[in-house]
């Protein structure tokens, strides 16, 4: 019995270690089937995510129209639509005008860019002229990579412009989804507790349950309390770049709403480009700019974020920096959004078992 239970052993170890050979030789083969499949899934996340911004509106309407949910959902979908066409018959020309504008004065940055260097460059005449001919012949030599990458860069726009559109697709995908996931939100909980009961047992499925409910309310309270957020933030930014006398106040505006989603990085991302930009035609706005903006950052740390938000996750700054770094390292920027809360999730229950087990150690 012993030796047939060493053979047995023996053969999976074999079986297993071939598979893991045969994956690592084709493991480009097996990402690529992954990538496809996560792209196959985007529609069904991106629903998801819509379905924890609409519940509480349409929980909201239900209860206070006492419609059915059917017409609650058509009158929160009409409401939207009426958003977004205000949203782009007033504000997308003017961002649309602001990036053409930016485009069209690239070479006076460029230029603005070799003025500023030729500057550098007279002022170190005194400097031994065999250490600027060192520095001119390694930046000569690094000009066929930089060619090359800039080739590169002009490929990856293309490719975005096509992903641009794919990603629209998938949006309207996701808003059809979103809608039956709302109306049937009940049918389909019932359904996906049955499954876990049969598959997993009483108290597996009831403990799944459990965590689903946190992550669900975690995410949601944090994913609508944010966009709130950054929205009051763009729109503060927006309002005090135009009065500064910015440049592109609303596109900028606009960029740093959307960026101020992400935790920590994103305000440094969104800043940026408005010091750099304003610094090509008044460096004193550039200041401006770019004190107001630290000031609207403090002001959200301080009051906006902690009223709208809340503290409920209560992660530390290493474990927020953590789930970014990790969330946005695989997923992009949607990682970056939704690790935050699902690191929140993930401390709570490891705090719960660490808790449980000291006290275990003790007795």
């Amino acid at each position: 019995m012993k030796d047939k239970k060493f053979h047995l052993s023996i053969v999976f170890t074999i079986v297993v270690s071939y598979i893991s050979i045969k994956f690592i030789d084709n493991y480009q083969y097996f990402f690529g089937v992954f990538r496809l499949l996560l792209s196959l899934l985007t529609p069904f996340v991106i629903a998801f995510i819509l379905a924890y911004i609409f519940t509480p509106i349409v929980n909201f309407l239900e209860v206070k129209l006492k419609f059915k949910r059917v017409f609650v959902l058509l009158i929160t979908y009409g409401m939207l639509l009426l958003l977004l066409a205000s949203f782009i018959l007033f504000t997308a020309p003017i961002i649309i005008s602001s990036l053409a504008d930016i485009v069209n004065q690239l070479p006076l940055y460029i230029q603005k860019t070799q003025d500023f260097l030729i500057e550098i460059g007279n002022s170190l005449k005194n400097v031994d002229p065999n250490t600027l001919k060192e520095i001119g012949d390694k930046f000569m030599a690094a000009m066929p990579e930089i060619s090359n990458l800039f080739i590169g860069y002009l490929g990856q726009i293309f490719t975005t412009t096509f992903s641009i559109s794919k990603f629209i697709a998938q949006f309207v995908l996701a808003f059809i989804i979103c809608f039956y996931i709302i109306l049937e939100k009940e049918s389909f909980f019932s359904f996906y507790k049955k499954l876990l009961y049969i598959t997993l047992g009483k108290k597996y499925a009831q403990l799944t349950l459990d965590v689903g409910h946190t992550l669900n309310t975690n995410i949601g309270k944090y994913f609508t309390g944010k966009i709130f957020d950054s929205f009051i933030v763009g729109l503060l930014s927006a309002i005090g770049l135009y009065f500064i006398k910015s440049k592109y106040s609303l596109l900028f505006g606009t960029l740093i709403g959307v960026m101020n989603l992400v935790p920590y990085f994103g305000p440094i991302i969104g800043m940026t480009p408005v010091v750099l930009i304003n610094l090509f035609y008044d460096p004193s706005i550039a200041l401006l700019s770019l004190i107001y903006l630290l000031l609207v950052q403090q002001i959200e740390i301080a009051f906006i974020e902690p009223k709208i938000v809340g503290g409920q996750l209560g992660l530390s700054p290493f474990l927020t920096i953590l789930a970014v770094t990790v969330g946005g390292g695989f997923f992009g920027i949607p990682g970056m959004i939704l690790s935050v809360p699902i690191m929140g999730v993930i401390k709570i229950y490891l705090s719960e078992f660490i808790e449980y087990k000291h006290k275990g150690m003790n007795l």
